[in-house]
């Protein structure tokens, strides 16, 4: 605390890494959490099949936010594109079961493109800035690393774009200008990110940002594919796929912004500067239900999320994130990634019947002689 103070008590990055290099954690924290618990932040972060979100979009017009089941996408979408972000470390899958039942359904491939640095203050710089391993360099890369194992190479880099923004705002700037470049008036997003606490928070921020005159070009639509809580019964898997430090931190990053600066789809607000509008059973939730998580666990997190949602004062709420951050960091290592994703992709590839090689033929009949048996379900 002596530390915090001296420094002005922040938690941003550079402080996060200030502590980070002085203070060691000596022993891991018993982390728990029950599945009824779970399922109630899901509630909280996550939506429904079949909701839907009007909002204005910067061609002066409305659109609309559809929410679905990963096995059930819209038949109809306007150059869609299947987009695999957000930095959980299990997307890769749920994108492909997308992939695969879309082509059994329709006969058309989904183009696959990803986006995201590493924008979590520097919880997985040990992670990515390494020179090998399957997970590395960036989110995206590791994205397109992961899905080239399944489906090879030839498909998962075929729209393989370098991108340079950190924050979430920015991964949907990265992929609006690719839409631009292609030279496409219209395109459809069909967002997967593996994080079942995430739908809100996601559309209550992009939806507020497509407004924006910098979006007038091409008008995007978004279709979320809503991703089950998935937590393996393997012997080893990611840390994103059991419960653990990072696991509750993505909850909390999910869902702790949520009543933070937000904007009646009216336009009418309370926020100075307005972040995200309001989503339905956010404000009616029993937020205490979730208070551990929040308060324990926001490895990922701002002080404020703690402020707003428990009225906790600033100098304990900063102490929580530097706490949490300092666990998390020495939860996991590299290594524990990389056996866990190679854990993971081998059990679902048996799944499939096995990866996609040229030696098999055509893409599309691949897709189509995977099993009809859903790996989430």
């Amino acid at each position: 605390m002596s530390m915090l103070r001296n420094e002005g008590l922040k938690c941003n990055a550079a402080m996060r890494e200030y502590m980070a290099e002085r203070v060691r954690v000596l022993k891991p924290r018993q982390v728990a959490l029950d599945r009824e618990t779970l399922q109630y932040a899901e509630k909280i972060g996550g939506l429904q099949p079949g909701d839907t979100f009007k909002y204005a979009n910067a061609q002066g017009g409305i659109s609309k936010a559809v929410v679905c089941s990963m096995y059930d996408l819209p038949k109809s979408m306007v150059h869609p594109f299947l987009y695999c972000f957000s930095g959980m470390m299990t997307a890769h899958l749920f994108a492909f079961e997308i992939l695969r039942f879309y082509l059994k359904q329709t006969g058309r491939v989904l183009p696959f493109l990803s986006s995201g640095k590493e924008g979590n203050k520097g919880l997985f710089k040990k992670l990515f800035y390494r020179n090998s391993g399957l997970i590395r360099k960036t989110e995206y890369d590791s994205y397109y690393a992961l899905m080239a194992q399944i489906a090879g190479k030839e498909y998962a880099y075929r729209y393989y774009t370098p991108c340079t923004d950190d924050d979430t705002e920015g991964n949907l700037v990265e992929i609006y200008n690719f839409a631009k470049e292609q030279g496409l008036q219209e395109v459809t997003f069909v967002i997967c990110s593996g994080n079942p606490f995430y739908d809100k928070r996601l559309l209550a921020e992009w939806m507020w940002q497509l407004r924006q005159e910098k979006f007038k070009d091409v008008k995007v639509n978004l279709v979320l594919a809503h991703c089950p809580i998935f937590l393996p019964n393997l012997p080893e898997v990611v840390p994103e796929a059991k419960i653990s430090e990072i696991y509750l931190g993505y909850i909390a990053a999910s869902i702790g912004p949520l009543k933070k600066d937000t904007v009646r789809f009216n336009g009418v607000t309370k926020s100075e500067k307005p972040e995200r509008y309001g989503m339905p059973g956010v404000f009616n939730a029993d937020w205490e239900k979730v208070r551990d998580i929040i308060v324990n666990y926001s490895n990922m997190g701002w002080p404020n999320y703690q402020e707003i949602l428990y009225g906790i004062g600033h100098e304990e709420a900063v102490a929580n994130i530097i706490l949490s951050d300092l666990f998390a960091r020495a939860s996991y290592t590299p290594e524990d990634y990389d056996r866990g994703a190679e854990a993971m992709l081998k059990d679902y590839i048996s799944f499939i019947g096995g990866a996609y090689t040229r030696q098999r033929g055509k893409f599309k009949l691949y897709l189509k002689n995977t099993p009809d048996e859903r790996y989430f379900e």
